[in-house]
């Protein structure tokens, strides 16, 4: 009867070895599989004018409906906008030959507004 007890224990343990090794390599492949998002992907396949800045396929689709807005109320002039990705994947926004990187810093408050209803309705 002891015997058994000890074929018992030595299963059991063997038993929860094999699942805790089954459970670390299913954990670290899903760790493998996540990989960061990079704000920048992409960027060969959005749709440049010439003599635009690379900028991601986001920060194009919403930099054509701020075009579209300004175009919409006859402000053409505020249509001068490109929107760019700096090289640490932050968004810019050119402004003719100025350069933002928050939307609060432009003066114009037309272009602000614009931006911000073209990233709402992005965001629906």
């Amino acid at each position: 009867m002891l015997e058994n007890v000890g074929f018992t224990a030595a299963v059991t343990a063997l038993t929860l070895l094999v699942v805790f090794l089954a459970w670390e390599m299913l954990v670290r492949r899903g760790r493998k599989r996540k990989r960061p998002v990079d704000p920048v992907a992409g960027l060969d396949e959005a749709r440049l004018e010439a003599g635009e800045r690379k900028a991601s396929p986001i920060a194009e689709a919403i930099e054509e409906r701020v075009k579209a807005i300004l175009a919409g109320k006859g402000e053409a002039a505020l249509v001068g906008v490109d929107f760019g990705t700096a090289s640490d994947g932050s968004l810019e926004i050119w402004v003719g030959k100025e350069r933002y990187t928050k939307v609060d810093e432009i003066p114009d408050e037309r272009l602000r507004d614009a931006i911000r209803q073209a990233v709402e309705e992005f965001n629906r």
